[in-house]
């Protein structure tokens, strides 16, 4: 027999019988743990190394900033929690992913970071000549007309230096990670330490947003990318911990230095108009109202009113969700500028509108069950001023119902009253999930909403009936509130407006879209906007028009401002047609839109999504670089340094 044979056999039965021969016999023929473990702690070390290249670089951003022990706290933790953090995911994903091939995962780690630091560096360039954080809308802009930009054809040499730089200093990090000794516990330590920097970052931006305190607030716009965490309650339960003030209290002159936002932008001036007397402003809004359901049959008695007023035809809101919706129809600002204004709301106080109505000691009657605090639309528009969120009933439309008796015995208490007043109700019981009351079944409703089920071709009627008979019901309490306004003779001297935050979609499109928040098509974008004008003739206005138009409408018509409306507004009076084409900016949850024509341009990070306002499925072309170069100058406009002596 050959000995060869018998000794192979022999060890095959030794395999079998004892399961730690066989298991140390198998770790022979796989790379060890330790090997892999080596990589990932190499890949950690190159992360630490990109630390202080990552931190300086953000801090061009920061150049204005007056800096405390507190802010120079939650900077870092930003910088350290929340972009290294991003990597340090990136780089875990794709070492667990492809392990095995080292090289790969070596390379491709120094591609992404080389990328994410070179982004980081372009952007902080951009960010300081522009005021705007780079996107791949802008990016596409910059390679399509670079010179419309207004910048030199030696920018892209400089850029191009530039990357050369970052692939230099990214080959000296890996270079000298290799040589570096790693300490055995550098992954946990180094985990550790970035989980702890993001959760102490955003624990003091959720206290400082609900306290307002603009020292951590106004740093947000400054750094791209960076959407921090608000909570209400834990603000409120752990607040005490953490040595962050409370602004409400509305004392501004010594925080002025730490704002981010110059608005206005130089101080308001107002002219009495001759022969005019300070008007009564009613302004009524209708949850989710689209630009389809004013009528006489859905809402008879608003399109009764409509008849002696100015009925705005193509009118769009500021957003396509509430807060960007308000925002706009008070400030007449783009809703991006949202998140800059709560940041510095303590030093703007009010939009100007506002502040104009107490200048001309206006009495306020605000109600609205819309959570206004949560939403910081009472901090900044109605600061120091009562909103009423408290009405009785158990379903939206009896608390809707209450709501209406409220503001009518306001109305009451304003008869004999020598000071003008400014009334807002805002219902919500053409919100999502459509409520009214039996005898409003005007259209024949669907037995149960429930959208989970939809798709492209879910038939809309049912659903959109519902929605109809909201708004029917809705018209009936407005027809209440002019009813009141009429037998008090208020009528002769009150402006009422009428439109809502944004509108509200029925798979208009086929493509499943329903409700808002989701696109900006007209269907959730284009709304009603109704004025009734004392002193004006009835009229339809045919020209595009906007929220941010309503506010320097007011100022100048009413109140006779005399500054420029660039000085304080993005917007133009509503009654000036302009010619040529006009942008608007369009707001959302988390990203926003550009309206040019029939043209959407939906602006992500990392993509944007081209399509016509009528129609989602249908692409649109590139635009012009004269009409984005003017969208580039009204986003910015309103940021930069803060002029001191104004406090």
């Amino acid at each position: 027999m050959n000995p060869g044979r018998c000794k192979n056999t022999a060890n095959a039965i030794l395999i079998l019988a004892d399961p730690a021969e066989r298991f140390r016999r198998q770790k022979l023929h796989f790379p060890s743990l330790k090997k892999y473990t080596e990589l990932y702690r190499y890949l950690v070390m190159v992360l630490g190394l990109n630390i202080p290249l990552i931190c300086s670089i953000l801090l061009l951003n920061m150049r204005h900033v007056d800096f405390t022990s507190l802010t120079w706290a939650y900077i870092s933790c930003v910088f350290i929690g929340y972009y290294v953090f991003i990597l340090l995911l990136v780089i875990t994903l794709l070492f667990l992913f492809f392990f095995p091939f080292r090289r790969m995962v070596i390379c491709c780690s120094g591609v992404i970071i080389t990328i994410f630091v070179y982004y980081l560096l372009l952007d902080s360039f951009t960010y300081n000549i522009f005021k705007i954080h780079i996107d791949f809308f802008w990016i596409e802009y910059v390679f399509n007309d670079f010179s419309g930009m207004g910048l030199p054809n030696s920018t892209l040499f400089t850029m191009l230096v530039a990357l050369f730089g970052i692939i230099a200093l990214e080959i000296g990090i890996y270079a000298v990670a290799q040589r570096v000794k790693k300490p055995k516990y550098l992954i946990l330590a180094f985990s550790l330490f970035v989980i702890l920097s993001f959760g102490v970052s955003q624990v003091i931006h959720i206290v400082a947003y609900q306290r307002n305190d603009n020292r951590i607030t106004s740093l947000t716009h400054n750094i791209p990318a960076y959407f921090p965490l608000t909570s209400n309650k834990n603000a409120v339960k752990y607040g005490g911990f953490f040595p962050i003030r409370d602004n409400n209290s509305g004392v501004r002159s010594k925080e002025r230095r730490y704002g981010s936002l110059n608005y206005p932008l130089s101080d308001m001036k107002y002219s009495p108009l001759p022969g005019k007397k300070l008007p009564n402003i009613v302004i009524i809004l209708l949850e989710s109202w689209r630009f389809d359901m004013m009528n006489e049959s859905v809402s008879p008695n608003i399109y009764a009113l409509s008849q002696k007023s100015s009925v705005f035809l193509k009118h769009l809101s500021s957003g396509n969700q509430t807060t960007c919706g308000i925002f706009g129809l008070f400030y007449g600002l783009h809703s991006t500028y949202w998140a800059a204004v709560k940041a510095n709301s303590t030093l703007i106080d009010n939009p100007v509108l506002i502040d104009v109505l107490k200048r001309n000691q206006y009495t306020f009657g605000v109600f609205a069950k819309s959570k206004f605090e949560r939403h910081k639309i009472k901090d900044t528009i109605f600061r120091g001023i009562e909103v009423h969120e408290s009405f009785s009933g158990k379903s939206t439309p009896d608390q809707d119902e209450d709501m209406t008796r409220q503001l009518i015995s306001f109305l009451r208490g304003q008869k004999g009253n020598p000071r003008p007043f400014m009334a807002l109700t805002f219902f919500k019981s053409s919100h999502f999930p459509y409520c009214y009351p039996k005898a409003h079944t005007v259209f024949c409703p669907a037995k149960e909403i429930n959208l989970a089920f939809t798709n492209d071709g879910t038939v809309p009627e049912y659903y959109l009936n519902d929605y109809k008979n909201s708004i029917h019901y809705v018209d009936e309490l407005v027809g209440e509130i002019v009813q009141y306004l009429e037998s008090f003779q208020f009528m002769a001297n009150t402006i009422i407006i009428l439109t809502t935050d944004h509108g509200e979609e029925f798979n208009d499109n086929n493509t499943n879209y329903w409700g808002h928040g989701s696109n900006f098509t007209q269907y959730q974008t284009r709304v009603p906007l109704v004025i009734y004008f004392p002193d004006k003739e009835p009229r339809r206005i045919t020209h595009a028009t906007s929220h941010i138009d309503v506010a320097p409408t007011l100022l100048q018509d009413c109140f006779g401002c005399e500054n420029d409306i660039q000085d304080y507004s993005n917007g133009r009076n509503l009654f000036d047609r302009q010619k040529g084409p006009r942008p608007f900016v369009i707001g959302s949850y988390f990203n926003h839109a550009f309206i040019i024509g029939d043209s959407v341009y939906e602006i992500y990070p990392l993509y944007t999504k081209k399509y016509k306002l009528g129609d989602i499925r249908l692409k649109v072309s590139r635009q012009r670089p004269d009409i984005l170069k003017m969208i580039l100058g009204e986003i910015n406009c309103f940021y930069g340094d803060i002029d001191t002596s104004k406090n």
